[in-house]
């Protein structure tokens, strides 16, 4: 290969596995304790972020922040974000060569197809995180315990992935929003006079997961509802095991989504925005600005192009 490809090899798709997870992995430790306020909020619909914060360390201290799901969370986070980044292109090129057109509609597309596959990973592992956050009385020792408790008492599916339907509603409309209008934000940006690589990249990054929580937060309300009132549900033995399929039943998601509405709102299915904007929007800052440098120092590094 002539030009500046000369010695270097032509990259395929799993070339790109090493620096997606890289940046993934560094995003999901840096906003981890956002995640926590996050999740509280929202799996109780009413409770604001500096109460959640307050509770949270009165329960479990600073070192809560470390002991309670961040290994879990971190891997699960890392998992998720790499699985999507690195299949999101990969979708895009498909859809491309089957003759969409080369758009922010298709960008958006491929973002909500890249989705499927990272939520039947990381589902299992979304519900033990969220019962060691939520867990105040102290009942399980480890993620290890998590998954056993549940696997006991309400089975595979119904136990490690419960709301399962609300997860791939809530990462189909994030992910979806996310790669629609990212391009268009940085096009925004640019239009407003900022010309620096950088900022454009933070500031529609910002943008874009804004955009995706303006979308999805209901869903991830829900989702938060179901998934704690079946944690609490299996430390009653008086009641039974979800059916195996119920995880996949959008009835029960809809069901609770107009409960909560009819109580409290649309306040209600919109609990902890705020927290969830500054997770997923800083989120997707450090994303979009790490996950293209690390891309071309790892290249570089592997004589890559």
């Amino acid at each position: 290969m002539a030009g500046n490809n000369a010695g270097k090899r032509k990259s395929v798709a799993t070339d790109t596995l090493a620096p997606t997870f890289a940046g993934a992995a560094v995003m999901s430790v840096v906003m981890y304790p956002v995640d926590v306020v996050r999740a509280l909020c929202m799996s109780n619909p009413g409770l604001g972020a500096k109460d959640a914060l307050s509770g949270f360390l009165k329960t479990h201290g600073v070192i809560g922040f470390v002991k309670q799901g961040m290994a879990v969370e971190v891997f699960r986070s890392s998992l998720a974000r790499g699985i999507k980044f690195w299949v999101q292109p990969i979708a895009n090129k498909k859809l491309l060569s089957m003759g969409f057109a080369d758009n922010y509609g298709t960008k958006g597309l491929s973002g909500v197809l890249a989705t499927f596959p990272e939520v039947a990973v990381i589902s299992s592992m979304e519900n033990i995180k969220l019962a060691q956050q939520l867990d105040k009385d102290k009942r399980f020792s480890g993620a290890a315990d998590v998954t056993k408790h549940l696997l006991k008492t309400r089975g595979f599916f119904g136990g490690l992935y419960c709301g399962y339907f609300g997860m791939q509603i809530r990462q189909c409309l994030f992910t979806g929003g996310t790669f629609l209008t990212i391009d268009m934000c940085k096009d925004m940006v640019r239009a407003g006079g900022v010309s620096n690589g950088l900022a454009v990249d933070v500031v529609a990054g910002f943008m874009s997961g804004v955009f995706g929580v303006g979308l999805n937060c209901w869903t991830d309300v829900v989702r938060s509802v179901i998934q704690k009132k079946q944690i609490q549900a299996s430390f009653d033995p008086s009641i039974p095991r979800p059916p195996a399929l119920e995880p996949l039943n959008p009835v029960p998601f809809f069901k609770e989504a107009g409960s909560i509405f009819a109580t409290r709102g649309m306040g209600g299915l919109y609990a902890g925005v705020g927290p969830k904007m500054v997770h997923l929007g800083l989120g997707n800052s450090i994303l979009f600005v790490l996950m293209p440098r690390f891309k071309t120092m790892w290249f570089d590094y592997k004589g890559l192009y």
